[in-house]
């Protein structure tokens, strides 16, 4: 498989070593978001074929002002989610596996339909006719940087959006009715609250960060497919969990889900 790009290597290498370095080299960092995303392509085009996996849906990052602020970032930005790495509710993980262990509770929706290139971009009500079950989700991100709050936009892209894994609860198909910028959750770690958070957290609204993934992807000539899941970004402050670490994030009434760390 050819690289076109040099950052994909690199990239690649520090993934399967689990090193840490500052950033990108200044002779490989992507030169514009788009170049960001061809490396992301490339890897996780690797890891597919690494771990005999597909692409079961797209994470969007940075739709939390507080993230989007801590990161110094502009917006949001997408990774793809991939089936070897996305879990069902109450998976234990291997603290080890990761070189961080971000934690972050977020809205997961599947679509239940294709959804088709408009005239028009989407918004939060009309791509809403194409989403089946809202899912109480986790997030755990990982990255190989130092301090990622300093790397820029591209290198967090190039990586897949430093995505690590996905646990994703119960699919829950009675919630078109509520309003979700309404909606609290809370995150427990170890029975203890650490975290209060809401839909409003979420681009306003978590059917806007939908919208907001559907048209962005669909500028880039992907179609979001009926199956696919998208988790939308942290609802709350994120946790750096340690191994031991029992978590749950509760929805309230859509429902809950939890992970530890072994």
């Amino acid at each position: 498989m050819t690289n076109i790009f040099p950052a994909t290597d690199f990239l690649l290498e520090k993934r399967f070593y689990k090193e840490v370095v500052d950033n990108i080299p200044e002779s490989m960092y992507p030169k514009s978001e788009s170049d960001a995303y061809e490396v992301q392509r490339q890897i996780v085009s690797h890891l597919l074929f690494h771990n005999q996996s597909s692409v079961c849906g797209y994470k969007l990052a940075c739709t939390n002002d507080s993230a989007k602020n801590a990161l110094g970032v502009d917006g949001p930005f997408s990774g793809c989610m991939l089936s070897h790495s996305t879990y069902s509710n109450g998976r234990s993980l291997v603290a080890e596996d990761f070189v961080l262990r971000i934690v972050e509770q977020e809205f997961a929706f599947m679509l239940d339909q294709d959804v088709p290139f408009p005239g028009t971009p989407y918004t939060a009500e009309t791509v809403k006719p194409f989403i089946g079950a809202l899912i109480p989700a986790i997030e755990v991100v990982d990255h190989r940087y130092t301090d990622f709050t300093k790397v820029g936009k591209a290198a967090l892209i190039a990586d897949n959006a430093i995505h690590g894994v996905s646990i994703l609860g119960e699919r829950n198909n009675d919630w078109k009715h509520l309003d979700l910028s309404t909606c609290r959750t809370q995150l427990f770690v170890n029975d203890k609250l650490a975290a209060n958070g809401s839909g409003e957290n979420v681009l306003g609204n978590p059917l806007n960060a939908v919208s907001w993934i559907t048209n962005h992807l669909q500028s880039r000539g992907i179609e979001l497919k009926a199956g696919n899941f998208i988790t939308t970004g942290t609802t709350c402050d994120v946790y750096l969990a340690s191994a031991g670490d029992q978590i749950k994030a509760d929805f309230g009434e859509l429902g809950s889900v939890s992970t530890s760390f072994e």
